[in-house]
């Protein structure tokens, strides 16, 4: 059967360089790629990877490992070259780490694995609904890891258990998402994060690739939590300025931009 092949979504469509692959973190979305590949320039091609589900009516994946067996033969039918340039941040890091493995395992050359600011999964239970849904829905609108007296005023007083329905209710109500953002809409989006969460917390990383890994840690990241050293003997680490999110803004990016063409063109 034909892979999905509208899972790979063009950054940076043309360029006379091998094409650098991005893998969605969390939410599901490619667009956090967006300003690093227009720092990489014109003649860098970049292609991101979306998730089943973001974008049409496929039930999400909660399973990593079948994302990233889905992802690696979807990879091998649209591109033509037998090496390859994989960049991952957070969640996506353990995707393209999994792919590097397949397509290794396959006869491939992964010339490059980049991981970003990617915490190492360990198998422990899902965080209690709330959590996860503030989790979300500060993504969705912009302040990742920090609250707001908005968010507090909605989810000061909720149980742990509370259904998404209501507060996807309540956050179109009071107007803290953008009013093309609807309940509904909110969520079809939270059933691929979640599934994506769902996920990380239930892999259990084995194996190793061997081929030559780059992973830029943000400043303000624990940096305990993102020792790939034993599964990536072969590995670079360089810091950038910032917090999980805030990487992928201002000198920050810049620096990134750079760390990442430097480690494709080697």
């Amino acid at each position: 059967m034909r892979s999905d092949l509208d899972r790979i979504v063009p950054l940076q469509a043309t360029g006379e360089k091998p094409p650098l692959y991005c893998l969605h973190a969390v939410s599901g979305s490619a667009y956090s790629y967006v300003g690093l590949a227009r720092l990489l320039g014109p003649t860098q091609p970049v292609f991101g990877f979306e998730a089943p589900g973001f974008d049409n009516d496929r039930e999400p994946v909660r399973s990593l490992s079948t994302l990233a067996a889905e992802y690696t033969q979807t990879l091998q039918e649209f591109a033509t070259q037998d090496e390859y340039l994989l960049l991952g941040w957070s969640l996506g890091g353990v995707l393209a780490f999994d792919m590097a493995k397949r397509l290794t395992a396959a006869g491939a050359r992964v010339k490059s694995l980049i991981l970003v600011d990617a915490g190492l999964p360990r198998v422990m239970h899902l965080p209690p609904e709330k959590d996860i849904l503030r989790r979300f829905i500060q993504d969705m609108t912009g302040a990742p890891g920090r609250s707001t007296p908005c968010l507090e005023a909605i989810f000061g007083g909720l149980p742990q258990n509370v259904l998404p329905e209501a507060v996807f209710e309540m956050v179109q109500t009071q107007g803290i998402v953008p009013e093309e953002i609807d309940a509904d809409m909110l969520a079809h989006q939270y059933a691929v994060f979640r599934a994506h969460l769902e996920g990380f917390y239930s892999i259990q990383l084995d194996g190793s690739f061997e081929g030559p890994t780059v992973h830029i840690l943000a400043a303000e990241s624990p940096a305990e939590c993102m020792r790939w050293g034993r599964l990536v003997p072969d590995l670079k680490e360089y810091t950038v300025p910032g917090s999980h999110h805030s990487m992928w803004s201002g000198e920050s990016l810049q620096s990134m931009s750079e760390i990442v063409s430097r480690s494709i063109d080697r």
